[in-house]
């Protein structure tokens, strides 16, 4: 009987594992891969520039199907990611409530690549979703977890994203720089990608 509970425990902690590192990988492919299929598209459209232009164009333009693939497919890996997170921070409910934010966030970015520019209401909502709700679920993880490095992380890119896509964006306006709004949207696509990498070592750490 004492055998057979250990044999038990012993095939949850494997598949606890499993899952955990799987989810590790899907969040490493879910930050690297997008942001290179994006920065192609940006090479590939002639007419796309920094200084004027938003990425959510590229939804439209020649490289659409590049650009809606990076998003779709970054929304469903890091949404995988999540998942294995939610198994991996086991602190308190503030943290597990961040996480499922993010989860939504992921969502919302797929959603990028459904409502398009042309859907102007419904792509402002998933958009402004995905860049809002990802720093926050950040946020609250760094604000409850036990773990220091976590912590540190977690506020640190939170914070610096929310200035990315919220504060830059109005300085840029007002200091009338020729910055497209492109520029704040991949800083913090950046932050987001380099929170996301440093959970995913974690995990495939397991």
């Amino acid at each position: 009987m004492i055998r057979q509970r250990y044999r038990c425990a012993d095939h949850q902690r494997v598949r606890y594992t499993k899952l955990v590192r799987f989810a590790g990988l899907c969040g490493v492919l879910g930050a690297v891969l997008p942001q290179i299929m994006i920065f192609a598209a940006t090479i590939l459209s002639p007419w796309f520039r920094w200084d004027t232009n938003a990425l959510s164009e590229l939804g439209v333009g020649e490289e659409s199907t590049l650009f809606n693939s990076a998003v779709l497919l970054g929304g469903i890996l890091s949404s995988l990611f999540a998942l294995g997170l939610w198994q991996y921070l086991k602190d308190a409910r503030l943290v597990r409530i961040g996480v499922a934010i993010i989860v939504l966030s992921n969502v919302f970015l797929a959603l990028v690549g459904v409502f398009t520019i042309n859907y102007h209401v419904m792509h402002a909502i998933v958009s402004f979703g995905f860049f809002v709700l990802a720093p926050l679920g950040f946020l609250l993880i760094g604000f409850e977890t036990k773990e220091n490095a976590i912590k540190r992380v977690s506020i640190v890119c939170g914070i610096s994203a929310l200035l990315a896509i919220l504060v830059l964006p109005l300085i840029v306006f007002v200091l009338q720089f020729k910055v497209g709004f492109a520029v704040p949207e991949m800083i913090e696509a950046l932050i987001i990608s380099f929170w996301i990498l440093f959970m995913a070592a974690k995990l495939v750490k397991q």
